[in-house]
């Protein structure tokens, strides 16, 4: 049953690396417990073989690289440092996104003032002919 669940796992949409990697080590880890001992390289290749698509990029990268010499941890940290460079530049976009957006607000707003303050304008003006007649 462990071993299906190893062959079938894939990272769940919107999960953090971190949490992937831990239901990951919970897995391998119960199974080196039973007595089967998955070897680095291949432990390495299904990590790799997981990662959702937005994650492609770096995977191809770390494949290019010689996998035979790549440990678990240099790849956790190589992948961690990858999300959370992601993480900080999709912060530093969604501001601007709030900023542009806050503008429009206000412009939209100070817009509807001006026009709220032209039909003031003229509503005065009518009254004001009407008493000169």
């Amino acid at each position: 049953m462990l071993t299906t669940e190893y062959e079938l796992f894939r990272m769940k949409d919107n999960e953090s690396f971190q949490d992937m990697h831990t239901r990951f080590t919970s897995i391998i880890n119960e199974l080196y417990t039973l007595g089967e001992t998955i070897p680095r390289n291949k432990l390495v290749r299904k990590i790799l073989s997981i990662l959702p698509s937005p994650w492609e990029s770096k995977v191809n990268v770390i494949k290019s690289k010689d996998l035979q010499e790549l440990t678990i941890e240099e790849l956790v940290g190589n992948l961690k440092t990858f999300e959370m460079k992601r993480k900080i530049d999709s912060e530093r976009r969604e501001p601007k996104k709030e900023k542009n957006m806050a503008l429009a607000a206000w412009g939209n707003s100070s817009s509807e003032s001006e026009d709220e303050s032209d039909a003031g304008d003229s509503s005065m003006m009518a009254v004001e002919s009407k008493e000169n007649e």
